[in-house]
């Protein structure tokens, strides 16, 4: 009996220093927090973590208060224990380089997407993604994922996904098909990531390629730089070509307007020249100008004499 009452004394005393036990958690304009209560009835213990549980759990304070209780333990000791759990969802954006380059890349290892061309060339090209969780899909998210940081399903689950699907699209063009459909084919593989984990809670922000192809096989790359060499070659002396056409077009033409000018001008003078005359004409009285030849001078032949009719 003395036992029973010590038992039922301590539980008491736990129980009261239960009740003024507290932690007071603060959340963060990037966090979004989830209170799950740990004690409760069959029917919402069958529903825990559900997606619908969580989204009406969500807390929308930035400061919450968590209560601890005695529930009985071992040997009839009670134990203090939280009443309920706070799961917070970090909404921040996370970006990922899969480079091959160290100096580039998220990690300093090689994490370049390693593909092949329809005829099993092997390439490894670098990938750029940043990712994030909107507010209204971090319960969506955390009933996936259960928790885990946007970076770690970043470098695996997504990167999984962005791996096969790069895969299959490369794998189905030719080497030089692929190398022209580049931007192309990244542009298809972002679509279909940004839907697929759409439905998870993920927004895909952004998706491209950078560092280019990477041949597993450096004569395969020393031949692509030859072959590109050569035709830069080629499209160098074309245009050599089309600029001595258009010299050569620009001179005869600059000869056929410098002849036209200069015709044009020995025109304008003969046309002064005769409208000169033909003023001077209307404007003559008959007599030569004494100022000229003077007047009775026999070089003027008895002209002076002559008066006009």
């Amino acid at each position: 009996m003395k036992k029973l009452i010590s038992i039922s004394i301590m539980c008491l005393t736990a129980g009261l220093a239960a009740c003024g036990k507290q932690d007071i958690v603060e959340i963060k304009p990037n966090e979004t927090a989830f209170l799950i209560q740990l004690d409760g009835n069959s029917k919402t213990q069958k529903a825990f973590m559900s997606e619908e549980y969580l989204a009406e759990n969500k807390v929308a304070s930035k400061r919450v208060v968590i209560p601890y209780v005695s529930v009985a333990g071992a040997n009839f000791f009670a134990a203090t224990v939280p009443a309920a759990k706070l799961i917070m969802v970090d909404r921040k954006p996370v970006t990922r380089e899969w480079t091959r380059s160290e100096k580039t890349g998220t990690s300093p290892h090689n994490q370049a997407i390693s593909v092949e061309s329809k005829e099993s060339i092997d390439f490894s090209i670098g990938v750029v993604l940043t990712a994030s969780i909107p507010e209204n899909s971090a319960a969506k998210f955390l009933y996936h994922y259960a928790g885990t940081p946007l970076e770690v399903i970043a470098d695996t689950n997504i990167r999984g996904y962005v791996q096969a699907a790069l895969s299959r699209e490369f794998g189905a063009r030719d080497l030089d098909t692929a190398r022209k459909e580049k931007a192309l084919i990244f542009t298809q593989v972002f679509k279909e990531t940004r839907d697929a984990f759409e439905k998870k809670g993920v927004s895909i922000d952004n998706l491209g390629y950078s560092e280019g192809m990477t041949y597993s096989d450096a004569n395969i790359q020393k031949s692509i730089n030859e072959t590109f060499e050569a035709q830069m070659a080629v499209q160098k002396a074309q245009q050599r070509v089309v600029e001595a056409v258009q010299l050569r077009l620009a001179a005869e033409e600059f000869a056929k307007a410098k002849d036209a000018s200069v015709a044009k001008i020995d025109l304008d003078i003969r046309q002064l020249q005769a409208q000169a005359q033909l003023e001077a004409v209307r404007k003559w009285d008959g007599h030569l100008p004494a100022n000229v030849v003077p007047q009775g001078s026999g070089m003027l032949f008895g002209l002076d004499k002559m008066t006009a009719k």
